[in-house]
């Protein structure tokens, strides 16, 4: 009950559910898992399957692939069907073949920040490169002493390979959490039609075989997998997303963005522009999130983040410190207020007022796991300069190139002071002083800081290569390193 009426809350403020464990980059990968899926169930049945991107129904259809076997393998988890099914994968005679097996795709696992300890195997996911390698989620569930009578195929074959009692892998939601759901729906349920055929090929480009060598070991490793869906999932899961787009630009800002990222297929390498596609994502996401707090709040119109890029302690820097704090306990007041007013809806409904009194109070676990799934996104993606202690607003390098490569279209290029200023005027991101001076955010910091780090800023750009300076003291900013 508790769990519910939390779901409840969060996900009538917010439209989706957001939670901590479905943090930061679970959104994309989730996102890509959906995308991949529907392109298989498309290829595998066109006239019964939507393809990738159709619009219509409530419902989306996809295949979902574990990939538990290479999960395993990379964490050096247990195999639990044995050396005999394993052998039917994987060479045995040499021990090399497994040792080399683990050591590419361990170097293939999404990096979680923050993270104290070695996951489990189904808390390990592969970083989608290719799309061969984009998986769904799993989790280990207990073998049923019913599943070796049982009418499913899969079930009878899976009982054969494990005992009765046993953990083994299950294809379900454990770590995704509908971020990934709610982006795929923004994605699909775009009203512009040439955007939308862009980002349709753009899209298929990442999540389609690529037929290269890593594909081709992944895609046969995946045909061993324990758990596998005999036919598309239906989920009507995104039925009940709202998007809110009455009342936040994030949802056409990540239109905008994944178009200009995924448009670049003759100038930015597969892996790059999915790069910048999982940091562009879940940032999206954790932006609108802060947007219809502020909303429920006080109708705040767009809220202003100071980015420091500087390498020391300033008064920006202690500015984007409170900015960081205040959006925290914005979003827990915005909780707050929404459990209140569903309260006030409950009329004589006692119990349900009962379960929603939890999510009044300013602190305490009820409003701290949607909290933390704000922040902690943000800094997994690269938007905060750390996961815990002193944080602060910036962008490191890959979330940076992702900015940049949402934000300039495709072969064209812009003077940095025009790149600054449309930074503003999209994002509301404050990064030197001609900016500020729109912001009243100008009047805590001094003009002379904000110059210094509007310096720092175009280092940043020049060293990873997005900048160029000509003799003239023209800086152009392009989407793309040349």
């Amino acid at each position: 009950m508790t769990d519910r009426s939390k779901a409840e809350v969060v996900f009538r403020l917010f439209g989706v559910n957001l939670e901590q464990q479905g943090r930061g980059f679970y959104v994309s990968l989730e996102m890509l898992a959906i995308a991949r899926g529907v392109y298989l169930a498309h290829q595998e049945d066109a006239e019964k399957f939507a393809g990738l991107l159709d619009n219509g129904a409530d419902t989306v259809a996809y295949k979902r692939t574990s990939h538990d076997l290479a999960r395993r393998i990379a964490t050096d988890s247990n195999i639990v069907e044995g050396n005999e099914e394993l052998g039917k994968a994987v060479e045995l005679d040499s021990p090399e073949t497994m040792e080399t097996l683990h050591a590419l795709f361990s170097s293939l696992l999404v990096e979680i920040p923050g993270r104290r300890s070695q996951p489990s195997w189904f808390g390990a996911h592969i970083y989608p490169f290719v799309g061969e390698l984009i998986h769904y989620d799993a989790v280990d569930r207990r073998i049923k002493r019913s599943d070796a009578f049982s009418k499913s195929a899969k079930k009878l074959k899976q009982a054969s390979k494990v005992d009765a009692g046993i953990n083994a892998p299950s294809i379900e939601r454990y770590l995704f959490r509908d971020g990934g759901g709610w982006a795929y729906k923004v994605l699909r349920s775009d009203p512009v039609p040439d955007r939308k055929e862009t980002i349709r090929q753009g899209l298929g480009d990442l999540v389609q075989d690529s037929g290269t060598p890593l594909g081709n070991l992944a895609k046969a490793l995946s045909a061993h997998d324990f758990d596998y869906d005999e036919a598309p999932y239906i989920d009507d899961s995104e039925a009940r997303i709202e998007l809110y787009e009455d009342l936040s630009p994030w949802p056409d800002l990540l239109r905008e963005g994944a178009r200009n990222i995924v448009a670049r297929t003759t100038t930015v390498p597969r892996a790059k522009r999915t790069e910048s596609l999982m940091h562009w994502v879940p940032y999206c996401l954790a932006r609108h999130q802060l947007h219809l707090a502020r909303r429920k709040l006080d109708g705040t119109d767009r809220e202003s983040i100071l980015l420091d890029f500087g390498n020391e302690a300033t008064p920006l820097r202690r500015e984007s410190q409170k900015n960081l704090i205040g959006f925290r306990n914005d979003i827990v007041n915005a909780i707050n207020a929404q459990a209140r007013e569903m309260i006030d809806k409950a009329e004589g409904d006692g119990a349900r007022k009962r379960r929603y009194e939890r999510f009044t109070k300013e602190t305490g676990n009820a409003v701290a796991s949607p909290r933390a799934f704000f922040s902690e996104t943000l800094a997994a993606v690269g938007a905060l300069n750390a996961t815990v202690g002193r944080r602060h607003f910036t962008m490191k390098p890959p979330m940076l190139e992702a900015l940049v490569s949402a934000t300039v279209a495709q072969s064209t290029e812009m003077e940095f002071d025009q790149f600054c200023a449309l930074l503003y005027e999209k994002y509301r991101l404050v990064v030197e002083n001609k900016v500020a001076a729109k912001d009243p955010l100008a009047y805590e910091v001094d003009p002379s800081v904000l110059a210094h780090n509007g310096k720092a800023f175009r280092e940043k750009l020049a060293a990873i290569g997005l900048l160029t300076q000509y003799s003239d003291a023209t800086s152009m900013v392009r989407g793309e390193p040349r």
